[in-house]
């Protein structure tokens, strides 16, 4: 979260975050991370606090769905976390922005021998998202 949201906004994160509850009805854990200042909020929490919070969140989710447009190290450590946890993990990342930008490690995820319940997928607008995010929840219900 502290890496700021310089490729894509926190207005379009919140608008999809709303789309994924509302049309896919869906409970989203870190709908905080998305709220007016939530950066400033964040920093004010030490790290411990922020690590274990986020390590729950992803302890207790049936689907992990990242947002990997703005680069973050703690998101990849996120990542790692779900996946040695064995979720299925679904990273997104916006059409806008030109793929090298995109973690070569995280995008190699994808056809690695080595990493199963992994999906990496660009999307144009929430609409897009929103059909990827349905379709691994479908896959999900099988």
């Amino acid at each position: 979260m502290r890496g700021g949201q310089n490729e894509v906004s926190e207005a379009q994160l919140r608008e999809l975050q709303t789309s994924i509850e509302t049309e896919l009805d869906c409970i989203l854990a870190t709908k905080h991370q998305t709220k007016e200042n939530a950066i400033a909020l964040e920093d004010r929490l030490p790290s411990e606090e922020i690590h274990d919070r986020n390590w729950h969140l992803i302890q207790d989710s049936d689907i992990c769905i990242f947002e990997i447009s703005n680069p973050s190290l703690g998101v990849g450590a996120e990542i790692a976390d779900a996946l040695h946890l064995s979720k299925p993990v679904l990273a997104l990342w916006s059409g806008k922005i030109d793929e090298t930008k995109i973690s070569a490690y995280i995008r190699g995820k994808k056809d690695s021998k080595h990493t199963d319940n992994f999906s990496i997928e660009k999307y144009a607008n929430t609409k897009e998202a929103l059909s990827l995010i349905s379709a691994l929840l479908e896959k999900g219900n099988n």
